[in-house]
C-alpha cells in the first residue's frame, strides 16, 4: 500500500500507525548477479525491469523496479571469530651495538566472514518536496507518476527497519532515468 504524506510534520504521526502485514519483498538479484545494472531489460516474470546496485566494502543495497513492485535487499557482511593460529614473526632488536633479527610468535583470531541480508518494511521517498511511502504492495498510480517525474541524478531513499530504525541509500541517476521507462 501506497500512501503519500503531505506536509512533512505529518510523516512521523503517519508512520506510528504503520500496519505490520505488508514489507518489501527481497530483491530477485544479489551484489554478485550479472546483470545490466540501471538499464531497462525484458524479464520473463516482471515485464519491463531496472536493476540498481549501491555498495561499499562491507555493504550492498540491491534493488529492482518493475511497474507493479519494488523489491530490495540489503547485504552486510559480518565476521566471526572462528579460531585461532600462532603465527611465526620477525623483528629487528637493537643489541649492544647493532640491529638483530629476533623470532617470536604471536597469536591471531582466523575469521570466517558471510553476508547477512534483510528487507526493509517501508521505502520513503521525497521527491519535489513530497514524501512517498512504499510498503511492498503494489505501486500506486501516484508514486509511479512521481518516480517516472522524479528529478534527473542519484536519489537518495529511506529505508525503514521493522524496529523503526531508518537508513539513508542511494539510488543511481541512471536508475532514476530508467524509471522513466518503467513506471510511464
Amino acid at each position: 500500500m501506497i500512501k503519500k504524506i503531505l506536509p512533512l510534520a505529518l510523516t512521523l504521526t503517519t508512520l506510528v500507525g504503520i500496519s505490520a502485514q505488508a514489507q518489501i519483498l527481497p530483491s530477485p538479484i544479489n551484489q554478485n548477479s550479472r546483470v545490466p545494472w540501471s538499464e531497462v531489460v525484458e524479464d520473463p516474470f516482471d515485464g519491463n525491469i531496472v536493476y540498481d546496485k549501491d555498495f561499499g566494502s562491507n555493504h550492498a543495497t540491491v534493488s529492482s523496479w518493475a511497474k507493479d513492485s519494488i523489491r530490495l535487499s540489503y547485504f552486510r557482511r559480518e565476521q566471526e571469530i572462528t579460531s585461532y593460529r600462532n603465527v611465526r614473526r620477525t623483528r629487528k632488536v637493537w643489541r649492544k651495538d647493532r640491529y638483530i633479527e629476533e623470532v617470536y610468535w604471536e597469536t591471531e583470531p582466523v575469521y570466517r566472514s558471510y553476508w547477512v541480508s534483510n528487507t526493509p518494511k517501508q521505502i520513503l521517498f521525497s521527491i519535489n518536496g513530497v514524501v512517498y511511502r512504499y510498503d511492498g504492495e503494489v505501486v500506486s498510480d501516484e508514486l509511479a507518476s512521481a518516480l517516472a517525474n522524479a528529478p534527473e541524478g542519484n536519489m537518495r531513499i529511506r529505508l525503514v527497519w521493522e524496529d523503526q530504525r531508518t537508513q539513508d541509500v542511494m539510488i543511481g541517476g541512471g536508475t532514476v532515468r530508467a524509471w522513466q521507462q518503467i513506471f510511464m
